[in-house]
């Protein structure tokens, strides 16, 4: 048990700093319900939703390991101009171990209309602060200079992200890249020994989407969503889950050589959703720990339209699932 602490405790001190040796490792947060908050892998999806629109993500990964991942995202963003743009931003919080990592954007998208479908481009200006706490970390050898585990660094940065996205209210097809600029964030540059460097690296990722219904009652969303990080395993997940009567939500997810996952949600007046899911690890550290909670709440509303089109934004011909919010 003790080594495997000191190695995954290692892990999270490489993952960040020996990419300066060339080394990567997946640096973008991973969401169970990414369909809930699509903007923060592909800034298209930034209005592609109602007028305002605010969504909330919280992930307990492994819970019951010390120093396991946690994370919080806030976003925000809003379908303008008779719908042609879309602009907002989101921040999230990535704590992992030692590292505590803040992001935030400023995201814009340009919708191009056809009569049963629209064409997204999305760009986005990233800022992400970077703090190491060394009294965090267990050290095998104390008397490693390396580490100070009395002073804590911090260390900012600039990255972009984009993304084209081509969807109607039944199907989507995404593209997006993030840390396309391969950003160097420096710690401790003001001593030799200690200095060390994280390099963002390119995450992308497809993404895929398609309801279906004889019922409206009862629509399967289906859903993948595959990331590749140069130098790391894909990463494959799939998702699908049955909205009942326009209010209730269960589903599952299963990503590859990871975890499976169970959904649970509801839906309050077409205008707000909260949904919880719970991963069941299947790789060999589902010995030592005890799965990952995650919690989403979402606002979602046409407010300053016309009261009746408030929470029906009719836009496509064919459109049958303008109630879906994810």
């Amino acid at each position: 048990m003790f080594k495997l602490k000191f190695l995954i405790r290692k892990y999270f001190i490489l993952a960040f700093f020996v990419t300066s040796c060339g080394l990567n490792a997946q640096q973008y947060p991973w969401w169970t319900q990414y369909r809930a908050n699509q903007t923060l892998y592909n800034p298209a999806f930034c209005g592609t939703k109602r007028v305002v629109d605010v969504r909330i993500n919280y992930r307990n990964q492994w819970t019951g390991y010390e120093g396991a991942p946690k994370t919080y995202a806030l976003a925000v963003n809003s379908r303008l101009w008779k719908g042609r743009i879309g602009v907002g931003g989101f921040i999230f919080k990535d704590d992992i171990g030692p590292f505590r990592n803040l992001a935030s954007s400023v995201t814009a998208a340009y919708h191009l209309k056809f009569p049963d479908s629209e064409l997204s481009f999305g760009i986005q200006g990233n800022y992400i602060k970077q703090k190491f706490v060394g009294n965090n970390i267990t050290l095998r050898n104390q008397q490693d200079m390396a580490i100070d585990q009395y002073v804590e660094d911090k260390a900012g940065g600039f990255d972009g992200s984009f993304g084209l996205l081509y969807f109607n209210d039944r199907f989507h097809l995404g593209v997006g890249a993030n840390n396309i600029t391969s950003t160097k964030l420096e710690h401790y540059i003001t001593d030799s020994l200690k200095k060390g460097t994280f390099t963002s690296v390119p995450h992308y990722n497809v993404s895929a989407g398609f309801n279906w219904a004889d019922n409206t009652d009862f629509t399967f969303e289906n859903s993948i969503l595959a990331v590749f990080v140069p130098g790391v395993p894909i990463s494959f997940d799939y998702t699908m889950r049955l909205h009942m009567k326009q209010q209730l939500i269960a589903g599952f997810s299963f990503r590859l050589n990871d975890a499976i996952a169970l959904q649970l949600g509801y839906t309050i007046k077409e205008n707000i959703q909260i949904s919880y899911s719970y991963d069941i690890v299947t790789s060999p550290l589902r010995k030592y720990q005890k799965g990952s909670h995650e919690l989403t709440l979402i606002f979602s509303s046409n407010m300053g339209t016309d009261k009746k089109k408030r929470g029906m934004d009719k836009r496509f011909l064919k459109q049958r699932y303008q109630y879906l919010l994810q």
